[in-house]
């Protein structure tokens, strides 16, 4: 019975709700201060990691101070960890210990006690349990990272305007800030703007590393871009898309203007809707030489360049 008193007690005060406020924003300060000293499991970069994290020894030894570092250690996941498996297998002894295995008939009374202790003893296995979730579920677990490579083209000087529609705009500074800014605030190593007037896309203008062959800058007529097409279609052209591993994708073969080994691209409209010819379309392609690195704020922030840049046809 008093075994599965100390693990309730233990689950309870795993708990963040026990700890007082003073003691979590003490342990957040410290942390974002101090730092925490923590273990990893993983040394490379490149690999996945995981990080326990423990309170750092409080420089002030008032009881103020020992009160909350007492209770920080108590709540984080390395002491929550090491605690619900101690308790899982304190209850497990526990149960093992206790069976008569040479017993052959059991007393009513007997039967009633086993009875009891079964349900002490699951008890004490979920409190544990709850205990040990709470340390994992606190773990602070970064991803694997996907190797870069390098792209197979040439890097622009500056943005090559495959198109003199621009130039009639006369928006080609404005676009080349645009295109620039993209680049060094983004993973992105190529952009491209296209336009669809009515029939197919065609690239206007490309800066970052593009195909060493110029005739891959233009897209075939006879080449099918469904990824492409799908701004064209009613209710899904305002949405972005993107695909994070591109080479595992049988359509990277529409993406002509862009390195043939590129990882990832992100696609996104471009509004021009109060442009005086509904029929046009454009678009903003950004490729990059690492897959999954597009994070949801940088897409985000590529959405409103877009949007700028769509502010230009207007």
């Amino acid at each position: 019975m008093r075994l599965f008193e100390i693990l309730t007690m233990m689950a309870i005060c795993s708990s963040d709700s026990f700890a007082p406020q003073i003691a979590s924003r003490h342990t957040r300060a410290s942390s974002l201060l101090t730092g925490t000293s923590s273990t990893s499991l993983f040394e490379s970069n490149k690999k996945a990691q995981v990080q326990l994290s423990m309170p750092s020894t409080p420089e002030d030894l008032s009881p103020t101070s020992i009160l909350d570092y007492a209770l920080s250690l108590v709540t984080s996941d390395l002491s929550s960890i090491v605690l619900g498996s101690i308790g899982i297998l304190l209850a497990l002894s526990n149960r093992l210990s206790s069976i008569d295995y040479e017993a052959t008939l059991l007393a009513a009374n007997e039967a009633a006690d086993m009875g009891a202790q079964s349900r002490m003893d699951l008890l004490a296995v979920f409190s544990a349990g709850a205990v040990l979730l709470n340390g994992v579920s606190k773990l602070d677990v970064t991803s694997a990272l996907a190797e870069s490579v390098v792209l197979d083209g040439k890097a622009l000087n500056a943005v090559d305007f495959a198109s003199d529609k621009l130039k009639v705009k006369n928006i080609e500074k404005d676009l080349e800030w645009a295109l620039g800014a993209v680049k060094q605030c983004s993973p992105a190593k190529t952009a491209v703007i296209l336009e669809h007037d009515g029939l197919k896309w065609q690239v206007l203008a490309l800066s970052g590393i593009v195909p060493e062959e110029e005739d891959l800058w233009k897209i075939p007529v006879s080449l099918t871009t469904p990824i492409l097409d799908r701004f064209l279609k009613e209710g899904q052209g305002n949405k972005e898309s993107y695909l994070p591993t591109l080479q595992a994708l049988p359509g990277r073969t529409e993406f002509t203007y862009l390195p043939q080994n590129t990882q990832e691209v992100l696609l996104l409209p471009i509004d021009i809707s109060s442009n005086e010819n509904s029929f046009q379309k454009l678009a903003l392609a950004l490729g990059g030489d690492t897959a999954k690195t597009f994070t949801p704020r940088d897409i985000a922030w590529c959405q409103i360049l877009a949007s700028r840049i769509g502010n230009l046809w207007k």
